[in-house]
């Protein structure tokens, strides 16, 4: 056979689909050293082991082979070019066919699906690099407001110490008296159990003052705004209490952080 005879059957030949005459014939050309035919069954090869990272494996029952391959053999045989040349016309077409398949396969669905993973990991990506990055602008925020309330004039700093039990725990409260604003930075203080939250308050001589509410496990410092009424006298204490969720009125349980000004 020669080289252009040789190269219509490869596809089919990598696919072990040609006839044993055919195969022979092949096979002999190959052993020959012909390099430029050795280098196209060594692409189609290649090909072929891609095949089953594109699809699913599904083997064909032996029945539904053999009928499709007399079918195939019938179609090229009833070619109206004979003989020879007509064996020759129908080799092509299948080795055509062949190579249809292959390109259809590594073009169609193996990129797919190799583009869809390839996009899952993109998104995935972003996604975190999303929220690293909101993560990031939150501290940045609180960092902020932090050495705003610091370097703001009037702005008080109140130490608190663990009561009745909790001498390990504390907390440090940065107030702006001018804006009525407040950051508590809290440490060891264990969570306020079911059905309750902790309350921070501002005491002065005559009433305790309500600053809000606040949960120890939320992975931010507290923070909110308070007003005290010139009629309700200067500040003189922080502290902070377990109240029922939602925070109550005046102080119901035991003062657990209590800092003087």
């Amino acid at each position: 056979m020669r080289c252009e005879e040789v190269q219509e059957l490869l596809a089919l030949h990598a696919l072990d689909a040609l006839e044993r005459g055919d195969a022979e014939e092949v096979r002999r050309h190959l052993e020959s050293g012909c390099p430029r035919c050795a280098g196209e069954l060594a692409a189609f090869t290649e090909a072929q082991a891609a095949i089953p990272f594109a699809l699913p494996a599904q083997e064909p029952s032996p029945m539904a082979k053999a009928r499709l391959m007399a079918a195939v053999r019938k179609d090229a045989l009833g070619s109206p070019r004979a003989g020879r040349a007509g064996g020759a016309w129908g080799r092509a077409g299948l080795a055509a066919a062949a190579a249809a398949i292959v390109v259809a396969i590594l073009t169609g669905s193996y990129t797919s699906r190799r583009y869809e993973l390839q996009t899952r990991e993109l998104r995935a990506q972003i996604r975190s690099q999303q929220e690293e990055l909101v993560r990031l602008e939150q501290q940045f925020r609180r960092t902020r407001d932090t050495i705003l309330l610091v370097r703001s004039p009037g702005s008080k700093v109140i130490d608190l110490q663990g009561q009745e039990g909790l001498a390990t725990a504390a907390a440090r409260v940065f107030w702006d008296v001018r804006r009525g604003t407040w950051r508590l930075y809290a440490d060891n203080l264990p969570p306020a159990g079911e059905g309750k939250t902790y309350q921070l308050w501002l005491v002065t001589a005559k009433e305790k003052i309500s600053a809000g509410v606040f949960d120890p496990l939320k992975d931010e410092e507290p923070s909110g705004t308070v007003t005290v009424p010139p009629e309700a006298g200067a500040v003189v204490a922080a502290a902070v209490t377990p109240e029922p969720a939602g925070g109550s009125p005046q102080p119901t349980g035991s003062i657990l952080l209590l800092g003087k000004i």
